[in-house]
């Protein structure tokens, strides 16, 4: 593979780490003077729980999707576990966790803007990688394109080997980054109390 080939997926990686970032800290920003117009009540409490259980699902699916692809992207096709099912799990699993995030909010306006920018973001990304897989893996990722789709599992499809290579330091890592998606109910819960006591100021009631 040549040197400009190469290059292409790691200034992918760096220029979706560099947006992503961007995106946290503005909403970061929002969340810190939001608060939730729905009070303290079952049903907030309902969403809570239910954003800490999508979050779970989509954390521990992000470290599942990492025992099969193991670092190999850029190296092999890989079509057995989540991606015979799906080209993108750890996307999907991305995303899932994400409304849960926007459910621990209490403010379903705020699951609406991740879920949202999520969807107008990382299609782009996604086609980008899929051009540069093609490029390199020719007809066999074609076959795979036209045979697995891209967003929506099927089930059907499922396979999953008796063995896996798997690499520790990349399961790790997406331990770890998916780790990230926990830190939110502490933080909601933090943000909450400075509100009750006056300690940030509320600018925002949001549905």
């Amino acid at each position: 593979m040549n040197t400009a080939l190469s290059g292409v997926m790691p200034k992918l990686l760096k220029a979706r780490q560099y947006h992503s970032r961007i995106f946290a800290v503005v909403m970061v920003a929002v969340l810190l003077v939001s608060e939730p117009r729905l009070g303290w009540s079952l049903s907030r409490n309902g969403l809570f729980f239910l954003g800490y259980a999508l979050v779970i699902l989509g954390a521990f699916g992000r470290a599942y999707c990492s025992a099969f692809i193991g670092g190999r992207k850029n190296d092999v096709v890989v079509r057995s576990g989540p991606f015979s099912v799906v080209r993108n799990p750890l996307y999907v699993f991305s995303f899932i966790a994400l409304a849960g995030v926007g459910m621990q909010s209490g403010m379903l306006s705020i699951m609406v803007i991740l879920l949202a920018a999520f969807c107008m973001y990382y299609p782009k990304v996604v086609a980008k990688e899929e051009a540069f897989l093609t490029h390199k893996f020719g007809e066999q990722y074609v076959q795979y394109t036209r045979e697995v789709p891209r967003w929506i599992p099927n089930f059907e499809l499922w396979n999953e080997p008796e063995h896996a290579e798997i690499m520790p330091k990349f399961v790790r890592k997406t331990m770890m980054d998916a780790a990230i998606f926990f830190l939110a109910m502490p933080c909601f819960v933090l943000i909450s109390i400075l509100h009750r006591n006056g300690i940030l100021p509320v600018w925002l009631v949001l549905p």
